[in-house]
């Protein structure tokens, strides 16, 4: 996507075309996918980084001189000036294409690119729930209490545990992503803590809290089949723990 007016190499990254942001370009291509009826599955590299406040570039007089600007277009109907771009950057967009087609030509492939945006409001906005989620739970008439994890592991489990993504196959991102106890009657901890949609959380609550009592959810998904997903990221919460401390 754009590199132009853009200078940070730590927002570059890859995601989903229907997961990007700050870019207008990107803005463009998912209008025009629109009309064709694609809405995601096409990975891109871009960068979440707002726009700088610059122009487009002059055209050099001599050029203007000689007449039929419009030829010095690279295709019909799109500009003629073009927007800064600082040298480095295309080239960080390039490799980073280059890393993921061989990541995908050695079968290795780079699953679920995370969509990496700025995400403290977000980690907030999910203690905040998962707090008030905790005060209903928890037989406290209400009252929050402080909770025995920080804006730290919400961003853990949010991020590297769970990828940005709903537990419940096929792991889309929730509009409205919610933060739960898997297993009401243990205590709430790294381990014990997924990533639902808001429909999901309904089937929980409906289950009496206990993730394993849930016979199927969204997406007619089976019940068993989340449950072999939560133990294997639990295994994995408890690997991070171990090299924490």
């Amino acid at each position: 996507m754009g590199a132009g007016a853009k200078c940070d190499p730590t927002r570059v990254q890859i995601s989903d075309i229907s997961n990007t942001y700050e870019d207008p370009l990107a803005r463009s291509v998912r209008r025009g996918l629109r009309h064709d009826g694609i809405i995601d599955g096409i990975p891109v590299v871009y960068s979440t980084e707002v726009p700088g406040d610059v122009k487009l570039l002059p055209l050099p007089e001599n050029e203007v001189n000689k007449g039929s600007v419009h030829e010095l277009g690279p295709f019909d109907n799109f500009r003629v000036r073009i927007l800064p771009v600082l040298g480095p950057l295309p080239s960080i967009f390039g490799l980073h294409i280059a890393t993921y087609i061989i990541c995908e030509l050695a079968g290795k492939p780079i699953l679920n690119p995370l969509a990496n945006r700025n995400r403290k409001k977000l980690y907030e906005k999910l203690l905040r729930d998962l707090t008030a989620r905790e005060a209903k739970v928890s037989g406290n008439n209400g009252v929050p209490e402080r909770l025995p994890i920080d804006e730290n592991d919400i961003a853990f489990i949010f991020e590297d545990l769970h990828r940005g993504r709903s537990i419940v196959p096929p792991h889309l991102i929730p509009q409205r992503p919610l933060l739960s106890r898997w297993d009401v009657a243990k205590p709430l901890s790294v381990e014990n803590c997924v990533v639902l949609a808001q429909e999901d959380i309904k089937r929980l609550d409906a289950a009496g809290g206990r993730g394993e009592d849930v016979s199927e959810w969204s997406n007619a998904t089976p019940g068993d089949v989340v449950t072999a997903i939560v133990d294997k990221r639990i295994e994995e919460a408890r690997a991070w723990l171990r090299v924490v401390g």
